[in-house]
């Protein structure tokens, strides 16, 4: 490690323990503070950003992890319990939102990779504010994951998709790559069915899976060999490591129905140190002054703005399900805060030659807007909701 990578590495470190209590007074989400933080950097270390490898390592590492935790948030016990009715009106909103996504995207003539970033959902944002609402425990935050769930599993697919296109169009060799990613789903379905039927014959090895506290920390140990291994067959298979990640984390979900607290110890390594390097290797990628230009940010703006309204359309299908029209009106707003895909989408991008520099600024900056509007309009409106129904039951009282 040379001397300018030792002080990017001091320099990455103290703002990853500082930017949160920042984020926070600023009411910011912790991964746009960072991104921020990465930007800024990038103006005084514009020259050696390229010669950095052990912060590319951590931040790739931290980008890993992230994708993992996004597979092991993923709740299959209230997937099955879902009713029928619901379920398949919850398919075909996020059907819909495909539709109008490609849709939109051919009829004004957009790049096709906005398709991708119109249609993709994530929850890693969502739980957060979800939770910093008191609305997590109930029946429309437990649905809404669902729903979060089921189109973070279908962006997954499709960024897959989108990344086999762009380097191989339609073409044999995008042919046989389709070929083993079917046969890393078949390895990652036998290695499933084959782990479940170990467990059951054997329960005591439960605890060496999700284990906590002791000194070997077996169950940390554990969730890292099952993630590199999946990671490995990702990457032996042609397909982008987080994908292999991805499916790890909700394998591993698949399995153990009982890994809150491995899950919280985790997060806390992941969310503790590497994801932070991620965010703030993300910003340090980009030039700030390129992403402060007009039309990057009348386009970004456009982009945050279809999301939303892409989302919007498609939860007019939800008042055949069991919400209120309050819950319907907040769906689109809980559905539009994809910041870690989009940051997925921009990296993976520019790494396969999907995305040139301008657009993958763009991405960047929809899905830093998208991390700031659309979590704040949706607690301000939860917020005059709760009053809206506190003053109701005082006049219900009253009378």
């Amino acid at each position: 490690m040379d001397k300018n990578e030792a002080i990017l590495l001091l320099v990455i470190s103290i703002g990853a323990f500082i930017i949160p209590f920042i984020s926070r007074r600023l009411y910011l989400p912790s991964a746009v503070g960072e991104i921020f933080y990465g930007l800024i950097l990038g103006i005084f270390f514009k020259d050696t950003i390229h010669e950095t490898p052990v912060v590319k390592l951590l931040g790739e590492l931290g980008f890993i992890i992230l994708m993992y935790l996004a597979g092991l948030e993923i709740n299959f016990d209230r997937i099955r319990s879902t009713g029928r009715k619901d379920l398949t009106i919850y398919f075909l909103s996020l059907i819909m939102i495909v539709f109008l996504s490609f849709y939109i995207t051919f009829s004004f003539e957009f790049p096709l990779i906005y398709a991708l970033v119109f249609l993709t959902i994530a929850i890693g944002l969502l739980y957060p504010v979800l939770k910093d609402t008191g609305l997590l425990k109930t029946n429309f935050a437990q649905s809404v994951l669902i729903i979060g769930s089921i189109g973070e599993i279908i962006s997954l697919l499709f960024i897959t998709g989108f990344t086999l296109y762009f380097q191989f169009g339609l073409s044999s060799k995008a042919l046989i790559h389709l070929v083993e990613i079917y046969i890393f789903f078949a390895l990652a379905y036998f290695i499933i069915k084959g782990f479940q039927l170990f467990i059951w014959w054997n329960p005591k090895w439960t605890s060496t899976f999700l284990k906590t506290g002791d000194p070997t920390e077996t169950g940390i140990r554990a969730n890292f060999v099952n993630m590199f291994i999946f990671v490995a067959l990702a990457s032996l298979l042609g397909m982008e490591p987080i994908i292999g990640a991805f499916m790890g984390g909700m394998l591993f979900a698949l399995v153990f129905k009982e890994r809150k607290e491995i899950q919280e110890k985790f997060s806390a390594f992941g969310y503790g140190f590497l994801i932070p390097i991620f965010f703030i290797e993300v910003g340090l990628q980009f030039d700030i002054f390129q992403l402060i230009k007009p039309e990057i940010i009348l386009n970004a703006l456009l982009l945050t703005g279809i999301i939303f309204f892409i989302r919007a359309v498609s939860s007019l299908l939800f008042t055949f399900s069991g919400f209120n029209w309050k819950e319907i009106f907040l769906i689109p707003f809980s559905l539009s805060m994809p910041l870690t895909l989009l940051v997925a989408i921009a990296t993976i991008g520019l790494e396969v030659e999907m995305l040139d520099k301008e657009q993958a600024s763009i991405i960047i900056l929809s899905a830093v807007f998208s991390g700031l509007i659309y979590p704040w309009l949706f607690k301000i409106i939860v917020k005059k909701l709760k009053i809206e129904e506190k003053k109701e039951m005082i006049n219900i009282n009253r009378t």
